[in-house]
């Protein structure tokens, strides 16, 4: 039985945009083993980077004024509204949805891959000033 590796989260400033990228190695286990920690990374795993998302997006937020009511979709729906208004907006991109590498499987529009026994998902986050 190989050990067990730990899911990190790494932020990576690119520009000014930030860059959360996932991952968590399987090299060294069973067949058995690798898939019960693939199947963990896409049902579980992914929901903690979703919910690191969200906290970063709420710093921007409330950076510019805005606090969202509770957690909810609605409520983030309403915050990037209000941003937009102050002639901001905030893109969301999937770094592997266009990749060549091996892909895993999706949830929730985030692409994990497979790539030299590394499962790995990156979201990239930037901000857009168009004056407003």
């Amino acid at each position: 039985m190989a050990k067990k590796e730990l899911v990190t989260i790494e932020i990576r400033e690119e520009g000014n945009n930030k860059v959360f990228i996932m991952s968590q190695s399987i090299k060294g286990m069973s067949l058995y083993e690798r898939s019960k920690v693939i199947n963990r990374f896409l049902e579980r795993e992914t929901k903690v980077l979703e919910q690191a998302i969200e906290n970063y997006l709420r710093s921007v937020f409330i950076s510019y004024g805005i606090v969202p009511r509770d957690g909810s979709d609605d409520a983030l729906q309403e915050a990037f509204y209000k941003l937009h208004t102050k002639g901001k907006d905030i893109v969301i991109i999937d770094r592997y949805c266009d990749t060549d590498e091996r892909i895993i499987g999706e949830r929730n529009q985030m692409t994990v891959i497979l790539e030299e026994d590394i499962l790995s998902a990156a979201i990239e986050v930037g901000e857009i000033d168009y004056g407003g």
